[in-house]
């Protein structure tokens, strides 16, 4: 992984020092031989210049001098003629919060010119963590094996416990909101009090002080779905005291977005913050409203608010099925659940409360919501994988059964471990998205284990290790939908 730091002359210097500064370059790049060179490629800057053949010569790690370097010598060399070279590519939306711990060489990510993961998204970071609800606040955690040595409490201890691992690409993270709220009130659906809110800027102020780059929210999972807009201005108002800036997974995603980028928005300017709306393309339910969204945030950004937008380019995603359930059922443990799930007047309410979408969920949750059970695929069941590329209604027909009862089967079958591929979003709407100037692309991926790339049951998806790639080669090659640069 490489560090893009360019020790180059201010512009603004007097032309005559700039010769000597450029003379002494020259002799420097003759006098020694550096690690790597590359040679004659094409250059994108990460400015939006026109690319500029140059030579690119690389010392201890660290990008030295991009220019003409015909006297150079290294110890390799990169011949990069008819090539494009830029620089590592940032990944501002992930959840790799946890996978870099598991997998600290992040190869999913270096292998597609990725360097930077931006991490703590959606109101979930893994710190902090208080002792009153340390068990409900490490569920999330069970997956992995290594999950009994993880015991921070502050979000300066985890980022410790992450450098002492070490990682392989830059890490600048985000506290979750959602990882502040349970620390301090668990999954309490109601405001805080007085002395709750201050204990929660008390995390938030923790966090900034160890390094965190903002705060994030994630408004319809919990419990940020529990958050009024009030508490998370007076969070975010400690955010921007501290140079950070808040990045959200916003209340609505469908039929309520427009309503929902608007919350955003007001939260950032009232607080004084910039703002990150997280991968913000309309979902099934609110395909068409990509004008109205994007006139906010153009709206917004002539008001002089700092505002940017992410978006991930697949249309489809893969979250355990039980995450499309109801927004108070993720609270229970496995056992409950699925003991919940087997009483049939309970899996009768909870299909009216999907429909009612009363407090909407995720994006993909407007399937379940609109019955589209055709869209769902079983991507991973551990305990039964025959199941496996079979749709929800593909896998009810067969049982002789209506879908929902095929969804709740399957989440109690498998123990709360079956996966979805929930094709819930509009690639006319992503390429729109795509071509907006205040949108930058994020895989909304995390980083996994290498053997996870081939494996027909791995839980993840095509972004983890494509994301980057596959923009280029879909959006840029095969259709121009974005050009370099």
């Amino acid at each position: 992984m490489l560090e893009l730091t360019l020790n180059k002359v201010d512009s603004r210097a007097d032309p005559t020092v700039r010769r000597e500064a450029d003379y002494r370059m020259a002799n420097l790049s003759t006098a020694m031989a550096y690690d790597i060179l590359v040679r004659g490629g094409s250059v994108l800057d990460g400015t939006g210049s026109s690319p500029r053949t140059a030579d690119i010569e690389i010392q201890g790690g660290r990008i030295v001098r991009v220019g003409e370097c015909a006297g150079a010598r290294a110890d390799r060399t990169i011949d990069a003629r008819g090539l494009f070279v830029a620089p590592g590519f940032i990944d501002i939306h992930t959840h790799s919060d946890i996978g870099i711990l598991v997998e600290p060489t992040a190869e999913c990510a270096v292998r597609q010119g990725v360097t930077t993961h931006v991490i703590g998204n959606c109101g979930d970071s893994p710190a902090p963590i208080s002792e009153k609800y340390r068990e409900l606040a490490t569920r999330r955690f069970e997956y992995y094996a290594q999950a009994r040595e993880w015991n921070w409490t502050t979000y300066a201890e985890y980022l410790d416990f992450m450098a002492a691992s070490g990682v392989g690409v830059n890490i600048a993270g985000l506290v979750g909101h959602g990882a502040v709220r349970t620390a301090v009130m668990g999954f309490e659906e109601r405001a805080p009090t007085r002395e709750e809110m201050q204990s929660m800027k008390g995390h938030v102020a923790e966090a900034m002080n160890a390094g965190a780059f903002g705060m994030s929210t994630g408004l319809v999972y919990p419990p940020g779905c529990f958050a009024a807009t009030e508490e998370i201005v007076e969070l975010a108002k400690v955010v921007a005291r501290h140079g950070g800036f808040y990045a959200s997974h916003i209340r609505g995603e469908r039929e309520t977005i427009v309503d929902a980028v608007k919350e955003c928005i007001e939260i950032g300017e009232r607080a004084g913050c910039p703002v990150q709306i997280s991968h913000n393309n309309p979902k099934y339910g609110g395909i068409g409203k990509s004008p109205e969204i994007q006139a906010l945030w153009e709206s917004a950004h002539n008001r002089g608010l700092d505002v940017l937008v992410d978006n991930d380019v697949h249309t489809d995603f893969g979250p355990p099925l039980s995450h499309a359930l109801p927004q108070w059922t993720q609270k229970l443990r496995t056992q409950d659940l699925v003991s919940l799930l087997h009483d049939p007047a309970k899996r009768n309410e909870i299909r009216e409360e999907v429909h009612a979408d009363r407090k909407p969920g995720a994006g993909y949750v407007g399937l379940l919501v609109h019955d589209r059970f055709d869209r769902i695929w079983l991507l991973r069941c551990p305990h039964d994988p025959a199941k496996e590329g079979l749709t929800i209604a593909e896998l009810a027909a067969r049982r002789g059964v209506d879908p929902w009862t095929a969804y709740f089967d399957v989440i109690v079958e498998e123990q709360d471990r079956a996966v979805g591929l929930f094709d819930y979003m509009d690639l006319g709407e992503i390429k729109s998205t795509l071509r907006h100037p205040l949108v930058m692309i994020c895989s909304d991926g995390w980083v996994s284990p290498k053997d996870e790339r081939t494996s027909a049951t791995a839980p993840y998806q095509p972004c983890t290790f494509g994301e980057f790639p596959g923009v280029l080669q879909r959006f840029v090659v095969e259709e121009p939908v974005l050009t370099l640069p």
